[in-house]
């Protein structure tokens, strides 16, 4: 046994075993492994590391789902594919790769509350003559001792013009997504299309709170479709994408989402995230250090860039303990907006202090919908209001470097660049190590908007933020290419070499921009 500590300081206690990969020699086809879970001790309310050396590895692990009441297991490795394996005679069989899966996807995937039906993404084409390859939502069965052939979702739950992207189904059939290129799509929102008497409807844009104007992603509905699992980039996080959640009330509508907090984020990733069918379990994808071996080390490019993911597994308590705080309290943000819109600025400020103050038991204060709301202000031109909310918060809330990061980013989204960036400057400074890594997909969503100027100024300051970045550098220099900055291009190409001779994509960038 190996004894670590998580980032609460908790020891944690996990079992090495040697697995037996794909490929290797093996006396027979088995593993010596039994039970459900791959015979694993199921965990509590912290986070353990799931199959180091098996499904935790070096390399960047991506979907892990459990069939057939934990004695299934699908997961995927990014750059080598989806893999099976199964409990049969008492055993569990080898990794194998799954026969659905082909070059047009299928490593994104979730499993249905029925618990034999995996639905999946893949741009394989949908029928003979498709030729669009847009990503569709597919499924495919266990059948009990293999798979059955993988079917499209028919229309319109798939469409020809958009991408659906990492489905998620509910109990009633209905299947949620996430989109990004959808005419009423912000930089990245959730869909729902609705399964009614055998059909699919047309796939809706949830509405807020679940939306907002920032970056939503890769839903999961619990089994039991009582609430909503998924990652956002508003403001207010841990990191720039942290997980959130949000619970489905009686009369349909879903309650403001919470931060799923700091055990969960921000060194966990919210994307390609599962829920066991019988929603005991959550399994996520996650870049936390770990003292347990892995095996030896594999470094590819991804992981270089994005950190080394492992799985990680714990119950879904955390989900009851946020659902009996969300449903019995009201969002002091709502009440915070709706004195703002009635009386003004400085009334919703008094407002905000007063609920801090004595309202605790029945109000919960959300940041990320503060931080929307500054974005709303900001957004009509209110800069001081905003400005004089933001002073507010840090007054009355005790979590100063999420509402300094926060704030930070709700400018550099909304138009206030040189005033964000230095906010982000002076929350590093004060908070070093507090430094998410994630935050480099600011740029992204600044080219995801058209704001071309403003992309390559966060890029400029990344840059300089992390000299010893060889994709800062090589980020800049991408960039600073497109737009036609020849000459810094090479400068920052020529950084990126520096650090690392051997990046195939600044070499290729150097050859294209030699002069001639």
């Amino acid at each position: 046994m190996v004894e670590k500590k998580n980032r609460a300081g908790r020891a944690v206690s996990l079992t090495l075993v040697i697995f037996l990969l794909p490929g290797c020699a093996a006396d027979d086809d088995l593993l010596d492994l039994t039970g459900p879970y791959l015979g694993q001790k199921p965990p509590g309310s912290v986070p353990e590391l799931f199959m180091p050396g098996l499904i935790s590895t070096h390399d960047m692990n991506h979907c892990v789902s459990f069939l057939e009441a934990g004695r299934v297991c699908v997961y995927s490795i990014a750059g080598k594919g989806t893999f099976s394996l199964y409990e049969t005679n008492g055993r569990w069989t080898r990794p194998e790769i799954v026969p659905w899966r082909n070059d047009q996807g299928s490593t994104d995937f979730t499993v249905g509350p029925d618990g034999h039906t995996v639905f999946f993404q893949s741009r394989r084409p949908t029928t003979p003559v498709d030729e669009n390859l847009e990503s569709n939502t597919w499924k495919v069965e266990w059948t009990g001792d293999g798979w059955g052939e993988p079917v499209p979702l028919p229309q319109p739950a798939n469409t020809a013009e958009y991408h659906e992207l990492y489905p998620s189904v509910a109990p009633d059939g209905s299947v949620y997504f996430f989109a990004v290129s959808r005419p009423d799509s912000r930089t990245g929102d959730i869909y729902r299309s609705r399964f009614v008497d055998d059909e699919y409807l047309e796939a809706e844009r949830l509405p807020a709170p679940i939306n907002s104007d920032y970056y939503e992603v890769d839903p999961v509905i619990a089994p039991d479709g009582s609430y909503l699992l998924f990652g956002s980039g508003r403001p207010g996080g841990h990191g720039l994408l942290d997980l959130y959640v949000s619970f489905l009330r009686e009369d349909g509508r879903w309650t403001h989402p919470v931060n799923a907090g700091p055990e969960l984020n921000p060194f966990s990733i919210p994307t390609r995230m599962s829920i066991t069918p019988d929603g005991e379990y959550y399994f996520f994808p996650s870049r936390r250090e770990t003292e347990v071996s892995k095996g030896e080390e594999v470094v590819t490019p991804d992981i270089e860039r994005w950190g080394d993911y492992d799985v990680y597994w714990m119950d879904t308590s955390f989900a009851a303990d946020l659902r009996t705080a969300l449903l019995e309290r009201q969002s002091a943000a709502v009440e915070v907006t709706r004195e703002y819109r009635e009386r003004g600025v400085f009334s919703a400020g008094s407002l905000l202090i007063q609920l801090c103050d004595n309202n605790q038991d029945d109000y919960f204060f959300e940041l990320s919908e503060f931080m929307i709301f500054c974005g709303d202000l900001m957004s009509a031109g209110e800069t001081e209001e905003a400005d004089h909310l933001y002073a507010t918060l840090l007054a009355t809330i005790l979590d100063e470097h999420r509402i300094k990061q926060g704030y930070a980013i709700t400018c550099i989204l909304n138009g206030r660049v040189p005033l964000g960036l230095g906010l982000l400057k002076e929350a590093w400074v004060q908070f070093p190590s507090q430094k998410p890594e994630d935050l480099f997909m600011i740029p992204f969503q600044l080219r995801m908007k058209g704001r071309a100027e403003d992309e390559l100024a966060a890029l400029r300051f990344f840059a300089r933020e992390y000299p010893d970045s060889t994709f800062a550098q090589f980020d800049l220099a991408a960039a600073l290419e497109r737009y036609e900055y020849f000459e810094e291009a090479r400068e920052h190409c020529a950084n990126a070499l520096d650090l690392k001779p051997d990046f195939e994509a600044a070499l290729e960038l150097r050859e294209r921009l030699e002069p001639g």
